[in-house]
């Protein structure tokens, strides 16, 4: 028998609107994917359910179809049961029925044809005043021509803004996501991340991507064209460039407080370098942090989709996409497009907030949580110094012997590897504290100091 909606998302038919949001996050999340149909069921049951009028017009069609069950379970099975009981059966329905006739006959008024006007006698409508500017006087035309009411329209209420599809949303934000290139002084490449435009002009990206390099330059489109840094506030890891020429249209923002856990989000971006790029998620969570809440969304990203941007489905930027957990399933995060507003010059650490939540899921202890940040290293063997700069996307900022450089990092219990396009460097972590921290290599031992 073909499962209802209410069934596939295991609720009972009188769930609330929250009910439904989180079910639907509970199995997208944790659901039996062996079954390649579930992510279109769970979605079409979510969609359905979750719009009022959509979820009447179904509730009415179990309605409909349940009703020929309920009559074919009073039949009684027995056989003989027509011919001991048909013709008592029949003449006590033709009785009743004759009765109500002659009595709807008797009773019930002669029924008018439906005019205009009765849209006032009407009961289920409550008496309303119309009111006109001036009083329109008669004309023998009018006087001819039958009396029409305006029909009252229902209470206003601001509507939610309209839900788009994946190509739609897709069709209008692209033209104002942006790759955003970091280079060295002699213009190579050194990382790529992503940046959304919010103003005539202006462009944010996440500030772990802007400032580990000397030059920025922004690609819409076709177009490349020069970036400067015009506000770093570090703390929120937020950074605005100013960027001359820039025709691209400002993206519509939407507040953390419009977002519910379970709701369908697009991540657009530039994973690595890949620019245009969108994927689809669910908010998996809302997370509460020093300033503020951040988003925790299924949408995936991958370096490179730093500074991206998180839509809802009405196209609206919701959140900056800035990191994913690394010891987790599917962990990505934004930050909430609200903290555009609040962005003003601080100096802090770009882990801030990935610190934060790294605490709040693995209570702070993991690898992860500790290396985010600046370290100042020292070599025990040739005593020579670098700093380390871990970013919450899998890169690390090389700094030694004046010249600075860009490398993917990993860590596998206490294995971290380093690598870039020609070299890779392997190191056990001997000891790693919020403080402190001791490397060995094959030809390195190095101690290192939170800066």
């Amino acid at each position: 028998m073909k499962r209802t909606l209410y069934e596939i998302l295991g609720i009972p038919a009188d769930a609330s609107a929250s009910d439904i949001a989180a079910a639907y996050a509970k199995l997208a999340a944790n659901g039996d994917w062996s079954d390649p149909n579930t992510p279109s069921l769970l979605r079409q049951a979510s969609e359905v359910l979750s719009d009022p009028q959509r979820r009447r017009a179904y509730d009415a069609s179990l309605a409909g179809r349940s009703a020929p069950a309920a009559r074919e379970s009073a039949i009684d099975p027995d056989p003989g049961f027509i011919e001991r009981w048909g013709k008592w059966i029949v003449g006590a329905a033709a009785l009743a029925a004759f009765t109500w006739w002659a009595t709807s006959r008797r009773e019930a008024p002669t029924p008018r044809p439906a005019t205009p006007q009765m849209v006032q006698e009407s009961p289920a409508a409550p008496e309303k005043t119309v009111v006109a500017s001036a009083p329109v006087p008669a004309t023998p035309a009018a006087a001819a021509a039958p009396a029409v009411t305006p029909q009252v329209a229902a209470p206003s209420v601001t509507p939610a803004p309209a839900q788009r599809s994946a190509e739609d949303v897709f069709a209008e934000a692209a033209p104002s996501v942006a790759r955003v290139n970091v280079m060295d002084a002699t213009d190579r490449v050194v990382a790529t991340g992503s940046g959304v435009v919010v103003d005539a002009g202006a462009l944010v990206t996440s500030c772990h991507v802007a400032t580990v390099g000397a030059k920025l330059s922004v690609k819409l489109g076709e177009t490349v064209l020069p970036a400067t840094i015009d506000v770093a506030d570090e703390v929120l890891d937020l950074c605005r460039l100013t960027v001359a020429g820039m025709r691209a249209p400002a993206l519509t923002l939407a507040g953390v407080d419009t977002l519910r856990t379970g709701q369908r989000v697009y991540a657009i971006g530039a994973p690595q370098g890949l620019e245009l790029t969108i994927s689809e998620g669910i908010v998996s969570a809302l997370r509460k942090v020093d300033d503020g809440t951040i988003i925790q969304t299924t949408a995936p990203i991958s370096p490179g989709s730093s500074g991206g941007g998180l839509f809802d489905l009405s196209g609206r930027l919701v959140g900056i996409m800035t990191f994913q957990h690394r010891f987790g399933q599917n962990l990505n995060f934004a930050l909430p497009a609200d903290w555009i507003g609040q962005m003003r010059a601080r100096r802090g650490s770009d882990a801030r907030v990935a610190q934060a939540v790294a605490a709040q899921i693995s209570g702070g202890t993991s690898p992860m949580a500790l290396i985010l940040g600046r370290w100042l290293c020292r070599d025990w063997l040739s005593g020579r110094t670098a700093k380390f700069s871990f970013g919450s996307d899998g890169r690390v900022q090389l700094t030694f012997d004046n010249q600075s450089g860009t490398l993917a990092y990993a860590i596998a219990g206490k294995a971290l590897q380093m690598t870039d396009a020609k070299q890779g460097m392997q190191f056990t972590i001997e000891e790693l504290t919020r403080a402190r921290m001791i490397l060995h290599g094959r030809d390195k031992s190095i101690a290192c100091e939170r800066e």
